[in-house]
């Protein structure tokens, strides 16, 4: 693999990563404008979840930095990073409740919000999981399960074009 192509491929899954956040943000708005909703406020929603998810991967890679530490691994550095990150999370997260940036129909205190969204998160997490897992059962299933006649050209073990019965 070139440099290039590396890049290349950066680029192009930011793009459409970046693409997909801006089709939900269109599509939310277009909700409120239409007035099926009034105030989805899905920049906040957005927000919280990306520091919320942030937190809780620092976290769990802190915990797994501590429990799978070797030799090789440089428990001081990768330990105090994650650490690091997930404070700082915490405290990202804290200023802008702090600041009255809150989910809409959520309590304003710090601990209701981050509950609200961590039980979204891991509900459409587990949602994510269960389609994967339902899906890639379905189809091993599909797969494993089939029974195929044998071709008959594959039992013939004439090396002849001659036909044997003239």
């Amino acid at each position: 693999m070139k440099e290039g192509d590396a890049l290349r491929d950066w680029r192009t899954l930011s793009l459409v990563v970046f693409s997909l956040v801006i089709l939900i943000f269109i599509a939310n708005i277009h909700l409120e404008v239409r007035g099926e909703v009034e105030e989805v406020g899905i920049f906040t929603r957005f927000l919280h979840s990306a520091i919320i998810s942030f937190t809780f991967t620092n976290a769990i890679l802190c915990m797994i930095t501590f429990a799978l530490y070797h030799k090789h691994a440089r428990l001081i550095e990768q330990a105090l990073g994650t650490f690091l990150a997930t404070v700082l999370g915490i405290f990202v997260f804290g200023l802008l409740v702090d600041s009255n940036y809150t989910v809409e129909a959520v309590s304003t205190d710090a601990w209701s919000q981050f509950t609200m969204v961590g039980v979204r998160i891991f509900v459409s997490l587990l949602s994510i999981i269960l389609a994967f897992g339902a899906s890639f059962g379905l189809l091993l299933t599909l797969v494993t399960g089939r029974e195929t006649p044998l071709d008959p050209l594959l039992e013939l073990e004439s090396t002849s074009f001659v036909d044997e019965e003239e």
